[in-house]
């Protein structure tokens, strides 16, 4: 049977931030009355499984949660996407570059880990593909977790992701905050930089939803030598607001530092793919 499977990479996908798939595949759609999230194993309040059978439909395409688990290393949810031959042009191209961004209900966003994506064989020979995404762990006890598809948030250049043309830079001269503006998606602020004998930490602070995808594609640059991002962590939300910590390499705080971003283009949310599942508590 034929099976064509198209993945499109934007610039978060190879900075380490969400990672968008598209499929295109002959399936059968599952009933759309299965909307009930069930336990199915509940240890404790960090880790569980749910088996939601939530499903969405946006202009031909069905997208259905089949599973949803969480432990202290992990949160995974697994998505079985049909998407027809024969599907208009513009819906194809926007599930081709779409992401995901998973909130909570206090405002937290769960940063990617990794993605992967199989082919299930159906009862009646057909092989529906199965989108499975892991992001970082529950932060807290969240009430519900909401699972929200999106396009957008690429860098603003047209030739390539990689072009200096979308570059935006900034001096780091020790005054704070020093804010950056990255086009239309918004802007980031610099609030400190902390010097470690093996590693240098970047302060971030980002207002809105889309703070996760803002930071992705951020570096320290010492005498014009681009550092590459050991780690990105969240650290705190307060009132919209995200603060991040991005780790460098260690460097001379006396060389010439400066920090680099780029301009991106707007997040769209597919707001009729978006589910919501009600957590264990």
């Amino acid at each position: 049977m034929k099976k064509t499977t198209i993945a499109v990479l934007s610039a978060a996908v190879l900075l380490g931030g969400l990672a968008p798939l598209a499929v295109r595949a002959d399936a059968t759609a599952v009933s759309a009355n299965q909307t009930a999230a069930v336990p199915v194993a509940t240890q404790d309040a960090e880790t569980f499984k749910l088996n939601p059978a939530i499903q969405k439909q946006y202009r031909g395409a069905t997208f259905t949660l089949k599973s949803l688990s969480a432990s202290p290393e992990t949160t995974e949810f697994v998505l079985a996407r049909h998407v027809p031959d024969g599907i208009a042009k513009e819906v194809d191209e926007q599930l081709m570059k779409m992401s995901y961004l998973v909130t909570d209900d206090n405002g937290w966003i769960y940063e990617y880990q990794k993605a992967k994506e199989q082919f299930q064989e159906q009862p009646d020979g057909s092989f529906v593909p199965h989108y499975t995404e892991n992001v970082m762990p529950l932060q807290g006890k969240p009430k519900e977790l909401n699972i929200r598809p999106y396009v957008g948030g690429w860098y603003d250049d047209t030739s390539t992701m990689f072009s200096d043309k979308a570059n935006v830079t900034a001096p780091l001269t020790g005054q704070y905050p020093l804010t950056l503006d990255q086009g239309k998606i918004g802007s980031m602020s610099v609030t400190g930089v902390d010097f470690g004998k093996d590693k240098t930490i970047l302060k971030l602070a980002i207002a809105g939803e889309t703070a996760s995808v803002q930071k992705t594609g951020t570096w320290l640059v010492q005498n014009g030598k681009q550092l590459d991002v050991t780690r990105t962590e969240l650290v705190g939300v307060k009132d919209g607001v995200y603060q991040y910590e991005l780790e460098f390499p260690a460097v001379d705080p006396a060389a010439q530092l400066e920090v680099l971003t780029k301009r991106m283009t707007p997040v769209t949310f597919l707001k009729e793919l978006e589910m919501k599942v009600q957590l264990p508590q």
